[in-house]
């Protein structure tokens, strides 16, 4: 056991996409809490830090930037050590994250036990291991478990997300250039992912879109920067007959979080921009189809998941779509009406 009062620097190292590091900030939270002088560190690829950045229980956000350049590896490592931390924790189970955390010349090193995975000796890089519990888990709560070398246990994950005044104001001008006065309600409905097979029928998000904007509600369509999402919306959008507001991967991770902010309603897929809604206390809709809902579910009692476990016994199968096709019949089987009655009950459950 580590004791907890005598540290003064920890350093968490985070190598995972947006919607897990995110999910990760539970344990920050937590941390400071318990020990409200302690400085806090997180390492994470860059593109990602965004998800951390302005959390008032994280003192510095550092992005780990991929490429092979030996100086500018060096350099990194350079200014990881000199951070002079007493604890290093690598939370995931990855390899780089168990270099980085030996290289930072921490006394005490927390990681995942590798369970006879990765490089041999992979263990030895650490001085305290975590045996990993998966079944049935959420992973914010699996997150939580690196604490327990600091004598944290069973705390419950407390997932947010932090926006600027200057992100918020920026949202707010783009909306009223649209056409939406101060005060509007409004519905974010991010149908991609940039994982294919957990992304619903195209026809289907057209016909609820039409379906909302008919009944005189407001909607503003997202998605992120990738090829195959744009490509995913334009298809969407090809099909659908009314005029929604549409934002096509233009947004900062921020400014996307500012305008989920201002919603009534998120509706979405297993993705990150789901996790931001609900770190930023929105009504989430969510399908789910090949994932394990119980791991990725949103941390929130606001809105409601829609499983597709419920039709198919075949799931989560957690595979790319049926044979591999990029396309999940479970997910094509959630009917409109289901979803359209999801969001209208989320919508009118807020107050006006």
């Amino acid at each position: 056991m580590i004791d907890l009062q005598s540290i003064d620097r920890i350093l968490f190292i985070k190598l995972r996409h947006i919607g897990d590091v995110l999910l990760a900030a539970g344990v920050f939270k937590a941390l400071k809490t318990a020990k409200p002088d302690l400085h806090i560190t997180v390492v994470v690829n860059a593109g990602t830090e965004e998800m951390l950045t302005l959390h008032p229980c994280i003192d510095e956000v550092i992005p780990l930037r991929k490429g092979k350049n030996p100086l500018k590896q060096a350099a990194f490592l350079l200014k990881v050590r000199k951070g002079r931390y007493d604890v290093a924790v690598n939370m995931t189970e990855g390899d780089r994250g168990a270099f980085l955390a030996r290289a930072t010349g921490a006394r005490y090193r927390i990681g995942i036990d590798p369970m006879g995975r990765g490089f041999w000796g992979k263990k030895h890089l650490f001085t305290h291991l975590i045996t990993p519990h998966y079944a049935g888990r959420h992973r914010a709560v699996m997150d939580m478990d690196v604490l327990q070398p600091l004598g944290l246990r069973q705390i419950p994950p407390d997932v947010e997300l932090f926006t600027s005044p200057e992100d918020d104001g920026y949202v707010q001008n783009l909306l009223k250039e649209k056409g939406f006065l101060p005060g509007t309600r409004y519905i974010v409905i991010h149908p991609t992912s940039r994982w294919l097979f957990k992304c619903w029928r195209d026809e289907a998000v057209s016909e609820l879109i039409d379906r909302l904007e008919g009944e005189g509600l407001n909607t503003v369509v997202t998605c992120g920067p990738g090829a195959n999402e744009e490509l995913k919306l334009t298809r969407i959008l090809t099909q659908v007959r009314s005029k929604p507001l549409v934002f096509r991967g233009t947004l900062s991770l921020k400014k996307l979080a500012s305008l989920i902010k201002g919603s009534a309603v998120f509706f979405g897929m297993d993705s990150a921009p789901m996790h931001m809604a609900a770190a930023l206390g929105v009504p989430v809709i969510v399908l789910f189809g090949p994932s394990d809902s119980r791991v990725w579910h949103p941390l929130t009692p606001k809105g409601r998941v829609i499983d597709a476990k419920e039709r198919f016994d075949c799931i989560p199968c957690r595979r790319d779509g049926c044979g591999g096709s990029k396309r999940s019949r479970c997910l094509e089987s959630i009917p409109v009406e289901e979803v359209y009655e999801a969001i209208m009950t989320a919508y009118g459950s807020q107050s006006v």
